[in-house]
């Protein structure tokens, strides 16, 4: 048997209307403020921002893109996304940020890096795009390249033609020179060497900024790129006073071979420029596992450990005493590294303050 119910009174239900209209009006306040939350998160985002729909219009649109493309909102309202940025073909959600150029009311065109995310709610589907002014970045980058021009150009050619005229005084295709024309002829020659190893460096930095860095497998044995190694520091060690002392197989393995004797005389020449006179310098290599170890081994004085990270990056140099600081621009370990990276090996260094270094990598036999 069904249990009866009550008719409600006019009073409960009105009492139920008013309790229900409050409800709503507690949610359309919430919406709205939530909405003006967004909006003010929005119009205060330190990006420029572009909201675009499913059709690619313009939805929305930040102060900084104001500020920076000089449009007002109603004017950009509604239009197709290529109307500030006319060379992007496609509009795709990416964990990298594209760079593209941003058109101006003025007509000037902007370099800028864009971010792209999608927002959706129920059936409403949004497009975020954050726009980057990076109008002094590319700047610097053409500054950049205009260097790394002048440096090719102007500079490797000429010093590679004095290094080759210095190289036949040496032999005495010129004539004869004295014991002092001799010597002086060696420091004329070290300046050479190391002003072409600086560009060289130059060079191969860019070429790592720019993932150009290509690596042709040969096969090669230890001993020759060993003994190419030796024959191009001997000079620099014998001027600073230091010993040379080599341990090494003759296996084969495949590599470019100019390329590891390149690592090796980057490691040697700086054990040999931080070691004292009259010390060893000692290089060693040979077959460890499914790969051939190279280490350089000084009695220097040591890095930091804060340091034995870092110091494989650009730009980045140990903080050495005064007495043995050196000149560079601290690429030549951060071109080692991707060197050794683009033949799948692996490069570290083992120090002890007061102690030495010792460098090692390694590069698989086969590739």
């Amino acid at each position: 048997m069904e249990k009866e119910t009550t008719p409600r009174t006019y009073q409960e239900l009105q009492q139920l209307v008013d309790g229900q209209a409050e409800t709503i009006e507690q949610l359309t306040r919430a919406l709205t403020a939530n909405r003006a939350r967004v909006k003010d998160i929005l119009t205060s985002f330190p990006l420029g921002l572009i909201v675009i729909n499913e059709k690619k219009e313009i939805v929305a649109v930040n102060k900084n893109v104001q500020e920076f493309l000089l449009f007002a909102p109603e004017e950009v309202s509604a239009k197709p996304i290529a109307f500030l940025l006319p060379d992007l073909e496609e509009i795709i959600v990416a964990p990298r940020p594209v760079v593209t150029m941003a058109l101006r009311k003025d007509g000037e065109h902007l370099p800028v890096e864009i971010y792209v995310n999608e927002f959706e709610s129920g059936t409403d589907r949004k497009v975020f795009i954050h726009l980057q002014d990076i109008t002094e970045r590319h700047r610097l980058e053409v500054l950049r390249q205009e260097l790394i021009a002048m440096v090719s150009h102007d500079l490797r050619t000429p010093l590679t033609s004095i290094q080759a005229v210095l190289t036949m005084l040496d032999e005495g295709v010129y004539g004869e020179l004295k014991d002092s024309g001799h010597k002086a002829l060696g420091r004329a020659q070290q300046s050479a060497d190391y002003l072409i190893g600086l560009v060289r460096d130059l060079l191969d930095s860019e070429k790592l900024e720019t993932g150009k860095i290509e690596i042709v497998l040969q096969e090669t044995s230890v001993g020759k790129v060993i003994q190419k190694t030796l024959d191009s520091i001997e000079p620099t060690a014998i001027a600073n006073g230091v010993k040379l002392v080599s341990d090494y197989t003759n296996d084969s393995f495949e590599a470019e071979e100019d390329r590891i004797v390149q690592i090796l005389i980057n490691l040697a020449t700086n054990a040999i420029k931080y070691s004292p006179a009259g010390s060893d310098v000692e290089i060693k290599a040979g077959i460890e596992g499914t790969a051939v170890k190279f280490s350089v081994i000084d009695k220097g004085p040591g890095i930091p450990e804060n340091m034995r990270t870092r110091i494989f990056e650009r730009y980045q140099q140990a903080d050495q005493p005064h007495a043995t600081q050196r000149k560079g621009f601290g690429l030549g370990l951060a071109i080692a590294r991707a060197l050794v990276a683009g033949h799948n090996g692996k490069i570290w260094v083992e120090s002890e303050l007061g102690a030495g270094s010792t460098f090692c990598f390694t590069i698989p036999i086969s590739n």
